[in-house]
């Protein structure tokens, strides 16, 4: 747990991300039923795709389960889909499903036993987050926002600014921030 919080609060950066939907062709993930989940056609469903790679041992994540349920009730009825990946080891149907209704989460969180996505997409932490426009690229890769210890309404809320920006029509006024969460484990 001591190494969680250090990885945590240290704030790696994830090396650079692929920028288009290359790096999800090919995933298939599984969901809490066992069953096969593409990736590369959920992205082309919604005009942005949120994509956050999770981990249920992180202090981080745990802290940060409310902002991304804000983030999905704001930004789902305007046509954004929201997903989690769980690319660590032990990823499976039950831990996902397990986390997925413990944290109350209102969009997909799929298992990813092989972390092949986490290394498709340069993902080395958790609380990594991708937005994918309706094509598969990349419009924006970092963190969900600048807090590390604990939440407060000073942070640069990124996510949220570029989905702002993206929904109106703009480039994203930071493309990549930096991402604060725990080290995935592999």
């Amino acid at each position: 747990m001591v190494l969680g919080i250090l990885a945590c609060i240290s704030g790696c950066t994830p090396r650079p991300a692929q920028t288009s939907l290359a790096p999800a062709t090919g995933i298939i993930l599984i969901d809490e039923h066992g069953r096969d989940v593409p990736l590369a056609p959920m992205i082309g469903e919604a005009p942005f795709t949120v994509v956050e790679f999770f981990s249920a041992h992180c202090p981080c994540q745990r802290m940060h389960d409310a902002r991304l349920r804000e983030l999905f009730e704001k930004y789902s009825p305007r046509g954004v889909k929201f997903l989690a990946i769980d690319s660590e080891d032990g990823a499976s149907p039950e831990r996902v499903a397990k986390e997925a209704h413990a944290r109350n989460y209102p969009f997909p969180l799929l298992a990813d036993p092989k972390g092949t996505s986490a290394q498709a997409f340069g993902a080395i932490i958790s609380m990594y987050t991708v937005i994918l426009d309706r094509e598969g690229h990349i419009r924006y890769e970092g963190g969900l926002d600048s807090n590390r210890a604990h939440l407060s309404d000073s942070a640069t809320f990124y996510v949220r600014d570029a989905l702002d920006d993206l929904l109106a029509g703009r480039e994203p006024r930071i493309k990549k921030g930096k991402a604060l969460g725990c080290t995935l484990l592999h």
